[in-house]
């Protein structure tokens, strides 16, 4: 079992369903963890009910990174999980790429080099990028989400390289289809419906729950986990490993 006591944890998008439950596992392993998220409300509730800590940050505006920052005197785990969702495939905008790829990639990325030197003085720092299944495939009208995950997943080769020197590992872990606001809405919140849409694209035949993600998180948060590091984790239920045949079998149509 992961053991996080002592451990300083700053999770941003901390307040998004998968963030709770995030912060919820690490804090059950025994981390002091930092929610950063730009929904105050939100956040504010989600460290009352965690009895964590919530601090205002929006990864668009390079003042707002670096006022977050001078507030932390120790970190030991950074988790880049916050993301935005402003694609509208073939027909986005210039806007839609600049604010996804201001939050997703380069607000990150400005947080890892603000955050460098606290990770350094850690006796096991890392950072963990979340990333996605879309970094890696074609899907229908999705071409600034999948390219802004795709962009994180290359960036975490080159941070790792970069920050193996100071004793930082960097990982990015890869989510398949997650239980999360986005997928509830578009399904009419029917978890049964949505398991039956998406099951055969995922060996397991179903889709995440996110505590399972905090869970898979939680493994490369481990200090023993010192040997993995510039690596894409993927923690998708099996959908990086199909193919366009899914979990169907057309040979065995064939032959009827």
């Amino acid at each position: 079992m992961t053991n996080l006591n002592n451990k300083v944890v700053l999770v941003t998008g901390g307040a998004t369903h998968i963030g709770q439950a995030v912060v919820k596992e690490l804090k059950s392993l025994g981390a002091d963890v930092i929610i950063a998220d730009i929904n105050e409300t939100q956040g504010r509730q989600v460290a009352a009910e965690t009895q964590s800590r919530y601090e205002y940050l929006d990864l668009a505006n390079d003042e707002s990174i670096q006022a977050l920052v001078s507030k932390l005197n120790r970190l030991d785990i950074l988790v880049n999980l916050a993301c935005l969702y402003e694609d509208h495939g073939s027909q986005s905008t210039r806007s839609d790429w600049q604010n996804t790829f201001n939050v997703t990639v380069f607000g990150h990325a400005a947080l890892v080099q603000a955050c460098r030197t606290l990770l350094q003085a850690s006796n096991d720092g890392a950072v963990i990028n979340i990333s996605s299944v879309s970094a890696r495939i074609a899907q229908k009208e999705r071409w600034v989400y999948p390219a802004s995950k795709a962009t994180l997943e290359q960036l975490t080769k080159s941070m790792a390289l970069d920050l193996a020197a100071d004793g930082i590992r960097v990982h990015a872990l890869s989510l398949g289809w997650t239980w999360s606001v986005p997928i509830q809405m578009i399904s009419g919140d029917d978890r049964a419906k949505t398991d039956r849409v998406a099951g055969r694209f995922h060996v397991l035949g179903r889709i995440a729950d996110a505590e399972e993600v905090a869970e898979a998180l939680s493994l490369l948060c481990n200090p023993k986990a010192k040997l993995l590091t510039g690596s894409v984790i993927y923690a998708d239920g099996g959908y990086h490993t199909l193919g366009p045949e899914a979990t169907d079998s057309p040979i065995e149509e064939l032959s009827k």
